[in-house]
């Protein structure tokens, strides 16, 4: 199982709607919601999408970053009203068991899931009481290479563990993609079974740093990942070339999407995501900045998605 990890924001959302009612990712990919936002439009529309559809995501309830952050009831309030079955709790673990565990108590949650460090004491008897609950079902450690014991205490458990990966090298400047050449991207999808995990996580292909907003561009950078050969997931930067100003924005589109659907045609790459794509550059229409970043994201979601489909079919054929 595959759980990006994304904030809630309306392209995101958007991008996730799509792909459930194309039936992309049901049974293979699960989100993680960091909500930042604190209304629950977006929210609401994608939940009623995932519950048409039988798709699953795990929102987190005390979000590090957004309008309505930290340990509160807010987001366990909004959870509670809806169908556990699609959208189910999950928690920052921040040194707050007693939080955690008392909000599972107040609010009836089970199946949840914990988002942990890789600094943690796996000694620490507080966080032995959480993870050992039988109401935490997924624990999901940040770049858990980096603390064997923690590796080795969490296999331990026979519970759901998910690996979570910083794998998006983010630059100063858009402008500065123009000299990074393709490259690899990930490897997680093959061998996240053998190395004793249930599933792998990353930011997909946007950075891992929060950031409220954004300012106009420079450059204009369509992201797009693909399967090479080797069965890795590869990523190129297709950027544009006008980028001494923030003027014409949708002239740094149609050189970023001339290159990126040139390259795609060239190598027969095609889904939903890239054809939306050819669309606007075929019809010389610029859809906006964020429909731009929900394209190179749909994208990415779907190649992972289609490859572990293809994956569990050659298992069950074996």
């Amino acid at each position: 199982m595959y759980y990006p990890f994304l904030r809630a924001r309306q392209f995101e959302l958007i991008a996730l709607r799509e792909l459930a009612n194309e039936g992309i990712t049901q049974g293979y990919t699960t989100p993680i919601l960091e909500p930042i936002k604190e209304g629950f439009n977006n929210l609401n529309l994608a939940y009623r999408v995932f519950q048409e559809h039988d798709q699953q995501a795990y929102l987190i309830v005390n979000p590090l970053n957004g309008e309505q952050k930290g340990d509160t009831q807010y987001y366990s309030e909004y959870l509670f009203k809806l169908n556990r079955k699609t959208f189910k709790p999950a928690f920052h673990f921040r040194n707050n068991t007693q939080y955690i565990l008392d909000i599972i108590t107040e609010f009836n949650q089970n199946d949840c899931m914990i988002i942990c460090q890789n600094d943690i004491d796996s000694d620490d008897p507080s966080f032995k009481k959480l993870v050992t609950s039988p109401n935490i079902s997924i624990i999901t450690i940040e770049d858990p290479g980096k603390n064997r014991t923690l590796d080795r205490y969490i296999k331990g458990l026979n519970k759901t563990y998910v690996r979570f990966d910083d794998l998006f090298e983010k630059q100063v400047r858009n402008s500065d993609f123009l000299g990074i050449q393709e490259h690899r991207f990930s490897e997680e999808h093959l061998y996240f079974k053998d190395d004793g995990y249930s599933g792998f996580s990353d930011y997909t292909v946007l950075p891992s740093e929060y950031s409220d907003g954004g300012s106009t561009p420079r450059a204009v950078v369509i992201h797009l990942t693909y399967i090479n050969e080797q069965h890795q997931v590869w990523i190129r930067h297709f950027t544009s070339d006008s980028n001494d100003s923030i003027a014409n924005v949708q002239g740094k589109f149609a050189e970023a999407a001339e290159k990126a659907v040139n390259y795609c045609r060239a190598n027969k790459l095609t889904n939903s995501a890239i054809k939306e794509l050819e669309d606007y550059y075929d019809l010389q229409h610029y859809p906006g900045l964020g429909t731009v970043k929900k394209l190179s994201l749909k994208n990415h979601i779907i190649i992972i998605s289609e490859y572990l489909k293809i994956r569990k079919k050659s298992s069950r054929q074996l």
